[in-house]
């Protein structure tokens, strides 16, 4: 069931109805509900306790905001630079936010995972990566079998940045493409040949990276069910990448300003939008590419298809991973941590990054700590969204409480997605059908005791499909 696909009944009324904006549920409660009451002292308070657990694996994402130009697309928090010069004193702020983070977690915590993102992590020389990565290292070693990954865009990344990392021991690697139609890529200004895409990829794992992920985006100007399908056409016969993550295009204008530069009557909507998605979904399993979540893709000996069969897969900041971790730290502008019960975001804006970690203090913007009943319905609506059913046996097990009862509200409004042929309800659990799976994302939604409020005039979220 979890590799099958059903478009039956898939129609633009059933899309207009649970097509609407929602949580990708990275985490929850969800960054929007993050508050600056949460500050440098709770977070001294979750690392001491953290530091407590010092033989349980840590999780560590750095980012690194640098680009040259700015893709009309991104939603990522990013810092363009044309010229090279700010990642040098960057580096230095990074270094400094190193030490603070290894004097508080104790001596030495080994990271069982480790995630460079950005930005452009390849903005960095070759030299600047090997500096960065040994300033990690050297405070927090990697366990036997660590995932080391890091985001590239292939337009600035060279040979020599690849030999670099794999000789580092980065072992995954995800090379962002968006689409290879050559119109869509000049509509939102990244152009990028597929054969520099497939040098990359050849490259890559001549030197030895396990696992190979491609970026796509549906969604973007221009796109057609035609046009997108070609795109993953080529993408399976010329990259064969080993994971896809295939992502929906969020149009927020109102956060992300750059955004009014694409032509919105160029951008698929609705139904159209759908398709492509869709398309694109048929194409991966048909090529026998296993339906990860809601948006990803692996290849059946990957190790992500592997977790799917087994039950092993997990989602946190990074998305969809085999790596759970106790804690999770966010090192960097912008980065968020998940650290002893608590969320911990880094201040946003690079100066102000910068003068905190000079004061010697941590760069603490917002955060929370979660409550009891955070956990129970985080638990549930990641168990929903990695393993696509819900054991009320398990719930029981894991948290003491009838599930029956105290979701009994969420329940009742999964009815009519279950009458829409999304889930099955059954005496024993929840089970998200293969149709369903289009839209997990609404599926998880009643769980979340905190969805109605919004942000002024606009939605927190991106549409859920």
């Amino acid at each position: 069931m979890k590799h099958a696909l059903d478009l039956n009944g898939l129609t633009p009324d059933l899309l207009q109805r649970y097509d609407r904006p929602g949580p990708r549920y990275t985490s929850y409660p969800t960054a929007p509900l993050f508050n600056d009451g949460f500050g440098q002292a709770d977070y001294l308070e979750r690392l001491h306790l953290a530091s407590q657990r010092a033989d349980e694996p840590l999780s560590m994402y750095v980012h690194l905001p640098f680009c040259h130009e700015r893709c009309t697309f991104c939603g990522c928090n990013v810092v363009i630079s044309p010229r090279r010069g700010p990642e040098e004193d960057y580096l230095d702020t990074l270094e400094r936010e190193l030490e603070l983070l290894a004097e508080s977690l104790g001596p030495r915590r080994s990271l069982n995972q480790l995630h460079w993102g950005g930005g452009t992590p390849t903005f960095l020389s070759p030299q600047q990566c090997e500096r960065l990565f040994d300033a990690i290292t050297s405070r927090f070693p990697l366990t036997a079998g660590a995932e080391v990954a890091i985001e590239v865009d292939p337009c600035v990344t060279t040979m020599d940045h690849l030999s670099t990392l794999a000789r580092l021991g980065f072992n995954r690697i995800s090379m962002g493409l968006q689409d290879t139609n050559p119109e869509v890529q000049r509509a939102v200004k990244r152009i990028q040949p597929l054969e520099l895409t497939r040098d990359h990829v050849v490259e890559a794992r001549r030197l030895g990276f396990t696992s190979v992920n491609i970026d796509l985006i549906y969604g973007l100007p221009l796109q057609t069910a035609e046009s997108f399908r070609d795109c993953v056409q080529s993408v399976i016969a010329v990259l064969a990448p080993d994971r896809v993550a295939c992502f929906s295009y969020a149009h927020v204008p109102w956060i992300k300003p750059h955004q009014k530069q694409l032509d919105e009557s160029a951008l698929p909507g609705g139904w159209e939008k759908f398709s492509l998605f869709t398309g694109a979904a048929s194409e991966f399993v048909e090529a026998g590419y296993a339906f990860i979540g809601f948006d990803h893709f692996a290849r059946p000996d990957d190790d992500l298809a592997r977790a799917l069969a087994e039950d092993r897969i997990h989602r946190n900041f990074m998305g969809y991973t085999v790596m759970p971790a106790a804690d999770q730290v966010g090192v960097g502008v912008t980065a968020i941590g998940d650290v002893a019960g608590s969320y911990a975001a880094n201040i946003k804006i690079l100066p102000a990054y910068k003068r905190a970690i000079d004061a010697g203090r941590f760069p603490i913007e917002r955060g929370l700590v979660r409550t009891a009943e955070d956990e129970l319905r985080g638990a549930v609506i990641r168990r929903l969204i990695c393993t696509l059913r819900l054991d009320f046996d398990w719930v029981e097990t894991e948290f003491g409480i009838d599930p029956r009862v105290r979701f009994a509200d969420a329940l009742e409004q999964l009815v009519p997605m279950a009458e829409d042929g999304l889930v099955e309800i059954g005496a024993d659990g929840l089970s998200v059908t293969p149709r369903g799976r289009f839209f997990l994302r609404n599926l998880c939604m009643p769980f979340d005791a905190y969805l109605g409020a919004k942000d002024g005039d606009q939605p927190r979220f991106s549409r859920t499909v």
